[in-house]
């Protein structure tokens, strides 16, 4: 059913006046709020069945009832829609968006992640183990025009040499100041319009926006040692294998807190050359670890795994689209995966609670304390 059909028979129900609504341009039809569209799994390989559930405010099944809508786009613009079967068998890897429609109702859109083969996992060789070794995120968010910058990746560079603080934490680059930058990304950009950046250089510590330091190595080894924990609330285990247009994660997350649990994965790439403003050394020339794209930045803290228990274990898959074209084509051959867990803190937020680095057509085991 083309989308102008849909919404004609929509508005033909004088009923439900709301539903009359014209679509936002850039997402679609608008939901009513009164139905829910879910699946078991928003992670799933080609040519695996998805089954839609439908249901209402009151958790009454509506599925029998509902027609499945995919949301087409082209060139990244939301053009039409097509009906779909439920349940719905992908042919294609890919994002695909879906909502349904009960009545007049219009459902919540959900995206569904459909990767060629997912890798599979290493095995865990302390299965009964959940004291795991803690990492911090840091993000610098920076950019080759950046003046100050080279301050920055100086001071990080300071940090990094002292004995034993390396081992706490990982870093990120959000290339984000310029965009003729050649390790620049809309996923950079996004990460530090999230993070409320305004001034660069800027470090930002796990997804606390108000945790920051300037260009100061001291005061950034003050707050490492002030966010590291002797142990870490949950651990990761990850497998990464390169598709023909995506580096395909899979995730483990292994909780030694019970508590509400969310996973993410970003791609990052070594080896980006572009020149420094303001450089005093070669090596600031070469640019690491910078971000390339994430798998959700809806939110920032990615797939919810629901509630964990001490000891348990949850899994997502997880597609991270390789785009890079033109003068900012992408290195296959220097991309990583980051993968990164959240968890509720005290004030109800997500704070990430660990952090892994996972190798393309690799995989990373559980980091066990000794």
């Amino acid at each position: 059913m083309k989308l102008k059909n849909l919404f004609g028979l929509i508005c033909g129900v004088a009923t439900l006046m709301v539903a009359c609504e014209k679509p936002a341009p850039d997402n679609g039809p608008v939901a009513t709020g009164d139905v829910t569209l879910s699946v078991a799994n928003y992670s799933v390989e080609v040519n695996t069945p998805i089954n839609f559930i439908v249901k209402d405010a009151s958790n009454v099944d509506l599925t029998a009832n509902a027609m499945i809508y995919n949301k087409i786009y082209v060139n990244g613009k939301f053009n039409d829609v097509k009906e779909v079967t439920n349940p719905f068998t992908p042919t294609a890897d890919g994002q695909y968006e879906f909502y349904a429609v009960v009545g007049t109702s219009i459902s919540n859109t959900i995206k569904i992640d459909v990767v060629p083969t997912i890798p599979a996992l290493p095995e865990d060789p302390q299965p009964a183990n959940t004291s795991f070794n803690h990492r911090i995120l840091l993000v610098d968010h920076t950019g080759t025009n950046c003046g100050f910058c080279p301050e920055m990746m100086k001071a990080l560079k300071e940090v990094e040499a002292m004995e034993g603080m390396h081992d706490k934490y990982y870093e990120t680059m959000a290339h984000s100041y310029n965009t003729s930058d050649p390790a620049f990304s809309a996923a950079a950009g996004s990460i530090s319009t999230y993070f409320g950046v305004k001034e660069y250089p800027r470090l930002t510590y796990n997804f606390v926006y108000d945790i920051q330091s300037d260009r100061n190595a001291s005061h950034i080894a003050q707050q490492i040692n002030t966010i590291w924990k002797e142990s870490a609330d949950a651990g990761i285990a990850a497998s990464a294998s390169l598709a023909t247009t995506s580096v395909v994660v899979n995730a483990e997350v292994k909780a030694a807190v019970t508590n509400e649990y969310r996973i993410t994965a970003w791609l990052l790439e070594d080896g980006i050359e572009g020149t420094q403003k303001n450089a005093t050394e070669d090596w600031m020339n070469i640019h690491n670890n910078a971000i390339r794209q994430a798998a959700t930045l809806n939110p920032i803290s990615g797939f919810d795994l629901g509630t964990i228990e001490a000891g348990k274990c949850a899994t997502q898959a997880m597609n991270l689209a390789i785009t890079g074209a033109g003068s900012n084509v992408w290195n296959r051959d220097n991309l990583k995966a980051m993968v990164i867990a959240s968890a509720k803190n005290s004030a109800g937020k997500f704070e990430v609670v660990n952090v892994v680095i996972c190798p393309v057509n690799g995989s990373v085991t559980y980091d066990y304390k000794k």
